[in-house]
């Protein structure tokens, strides 16, 4: 059987919320330790499949458990309980994708439901719900001060936050910023935090939501550069599933009748079948005004970004992106990055257009459109 781990340092919501829990007796064994210090302690003794804790505690808080277990036990889900308790902060923790930390008064029936969801996956390597930016967040928000030690991969850095803010960072080779959107992008950390700022002078000016999203945005930038090199390489490209070669006027006769089954759908104006690099292999439109060839390759970035960034916070590849404008709406569909051909198809319709039936259209589509680029 499962066995979960409550940390609480407040007596009576650690123990009635073990309590409760216990109606779960068949899905899950409930433990508690009211310190982070007496939860590594059960940890290092009993096997443990997923620990939720409370963010502040005296001693040793939540954030120092959760970095020893990044280094000590990266396979075990961490759940948060916090309570800021304001809709901002709930708006911006969802923004960011923090869905694993659940805000006081908890609700009983969300509690089982959030663990059994993480005992169910099959998660593993750095803790699950808890990658380095959703971990800088939550310092943030908390408005700590601590040294954290990153290291992953044999590389080891350094993020200094007074009060929440980062202050300084440092690798062997960079410092400040440029060491700071290098530490971000790093994957699979492993962090050690240590309780105070060992450096307060500023070397970072920039907000951490900055940093985080200006290192997501230079991460994305090299592999798309990358990407691009690959595919424009034939000795890189040879035996990759992936790659899309420049396609042959039967196949380009084929995808367009594919494209121009989709001009019978209300509102529609423009589509086309692009390669994971942005290069576009068929383009329709109806609308004179709409250059899918010019700007194709623009709104194919902003699918990469967003599947890049659904897996940074945790989430899977983005399969799908829809953009709403006043005037009109984009659908964008990935065929999968391992599918036999990696694209990217796309639909545009006028603000009224038939949106479902775009959507539907092109997930009949994915299957035809990678037998004819790849056959």
């Amino acid at each position: 059987m499962k066995r979960i781990l409550i940390v609480d340092d407040e007596n009576a919501f650690r123990l009635s919320l073990a309590d409760g829990l216990r109606a779960y007796s068949d899905r899950f064994e409930v433990l508690s330790a009211e310190t982070g210090a007496k939860a590594i302690s059960l940890l290092q003794t009993k096997q443990v499949d997923l620990v939720l804790t409370d963010l502040k505690m005296p001693e040793m808080d939540g954030f120092e458990l959760i970095s020893w277990m990044s280094r000590s036990r990266p396979s075990v889900p961490v759940i948060a309980m916090t309570a800021y308790g304001t809709p901002e902060i709930e708006a911006q923790l969802e923004r960011h994708g923090v869905t694993r930390c659940l805000d006081k008064p908890l609700d009983l029936k969300v509690v089982a439901e959030t663990i059994q969801d993480e005992l169910d996956s099959d998660s593993s390597g750095f803790v699950h719900g808890f990658p380095l930016a959703t971990f800088l967040q939550l310092i943030g928000m908390e408005k700590k001060s601590c040294t954290l030690t990153i290291s992953s991969e044999g590389r080891v850095g350094a993020l200094h936050l007074l009060k929440g803010d980062l202050v300084a960072a440092e690798t062997r080779d960079l410092h400040g910023i440029e060491a700071a959107y290098d530490i971000v992008a790093w994957e699979k950390p492993a962090i050690e935090m240590a309780r105070l700022a060992w450096r307060q002078d500023r070397q970072v000016h920039e907000s951490l939501n900055h940093v985080l999203m200006e290192a997501f945005r230079l991460q994305d930038e090299r592999e798309r550069s990358a990407a691009r090199a690959a595919h424009e390489s034939p000795s890189n490209g040879e035996g990759m599933s992936a790659k899309v070669s420049p396609i042959t006027k039967e196949k380009a006769m084929a995808l367009e009748k594919h494209l121009q089954s989709l001009r019978e759908i209300k509102g529609y104006k423009a589509s086309g079948v692009m390669n994971f690099t942005g290069e576009s292999l068929i383009v329709d439109s109806s609308d004179p005004n709409i250059d899918l060839a010019l700007v194709g390759a623009t709104f194919n970035d902003i699918f990469r970004s967003a599947h890049d960034a659904s897996k940074k916070i945790g989430l899977d590849a983005c399969k799908e992106t829809i953009i709403t404008t006043p005037k009109g709406v984009v659908v964008m569909r990935c065929t999968g990055t391992d599918a036999k051909a990696h694209l990217h198809i796309i639909g545009i319709l006028a603000a009224d257009g038939n949106q479902a039936l775009m959507k539907m259209q092109i997930e009949k589509m994915v299957g035809p459109v990678i037998d004819e680029v790849a056959g």
